[in-house]
């Protein structure tokens, strides 16, 4: 059998070979260092049917239920499924935030609804959007979604909102209402 000799030709193959190989490697290696980078932060405690409760001068300003959290010390977030907010203002309660997720910043209270997000006040009204956030300082619930409010004689829709809880005072950009015909 004859023996081949390696030319020129048989060089840049096994060079084109050996550098693909090597840049084959070095973007896998490169993405599992992206992946860990968006994986989601481990938590220092997880806790089943969690519940918290703030309170003002002894009255209580909120309390929150949800099926479970994860606190992460290290960013000061605590991660919630099915949180349940109901609000109290001068120790009356006044309304109910329910959401799909949330989020607390055990910085300052502030406290964020993911996902769909339904809030009901004692006097029936009902607010429907995405992505509500409680500012605990100002006591105030803004986003800056579309917002449909329901209420007896009308429906307001928009896009963004800044709130108080009991939607006594409330502000909805862009907005369109509709009247609703009175029942004899």
């Amino acid at each position: 059998m004859p023996r081949l000799k390696p030319g020129r030709k048989t060089v840049v193959v096994i060079s084109a070979l050996f550098l693909g190989a090597f840049l084959f490697f070095l973007f896998s290696t490169d993405d599992v260092g992206k992946e860990g980078e968006n994986a989601p932060p481990i938590p220092e405690q997880a806790i089943e049917k969690f519940n918290v409760t703030e309170t003002e001068a002894g009255k209580t300003k909120w309390v929150l239920d949800a099926k479970s959290a994860q606190i992460v010390e290290s960013q000061k977030k605590v991660y919630l499924d099915a949180p349940v907010i109901k609000f109290y203002e001068g120790g009356e309660y006044v309304s109910t935030l329910v959401s799909e997720k949330g989020r607390i910043d055990s910085n300052n209270y502030d406290i964020w609804g993911d996902g769909k997000c339904l809030l009901t006040t004692v006097k029936g009204e009902r607010l429907d959007t995405h992505n509500l956030h409680y500012k605990s300082e100002i006591k105030r619930i803004v986003t800056e979604e579309k917002v449909k409010l329901e209420r007896k004689d009308e429906t307001i829709y928009g896009q963004g909102m800044e709130a108080t809880p009991d939607l006594e005072t409330i502000m909805i950009k862009k907005q369109r209402v509709v009247m609703h015909e009175k029942k004899k």
